[in-house]
Formats: structure tokens, C-alpha cells, sequence
């Protein structure tokens, strides 16, 4: 999903109360992808290593 797409889905999300901001709707949604790929065969370190990434996409450790 790009970008334009998440921030829709935020803005849309937002209306009905939900807060959700871009970098964790990505990670909801590549996970989702993910989960539907190899099912119950996903580990935490493949999650860990997906939010690493989207946190540097993001820049969300830098101060």
C-alpha cells in the first residue's frame, strides 16, 4: 500500500475515533501480507526485523 493510501486510511480511521498514525498502519498492513504468505510460520525476529525497517523508513529513532 503507498503512501497516499495509508495516510487516507489514517485520516479515515481517525474519523471513527481510531488514532493510527502511517508507520504503524504499514507495519499492520506487511504484516497482514506476511501472515498471509506463510502463516503460523512467521517468527518475531521476521516482525522484529520488519518494524526495524519501517522505523528507519520512518526516521522514528532518530531524536
Amino acid at each position: 500500500m503507498d503512501n497516499n493510501n495509508l495516510e487516507l486510511l489514517s485520516s479515515a480511521l481517525r474519523t471513527v475515533g481510531a488514532n493510527f498514525d502511517v508507520p504503524t498502519l504499514e507495519l499492520i498492513m506487511v504484516i497482514k501480507e506476511l501472515i498471509e504468505q506463510k502463516g503460523a510460520e512467521i517468527s518475531l525476529g521476521e516482525i522484529g526485523a520488519i518494524s526495524n525497517q519501517i522505523a528507519e523508513k520512518y526516521k522514528l529513532n532518530t531524536p
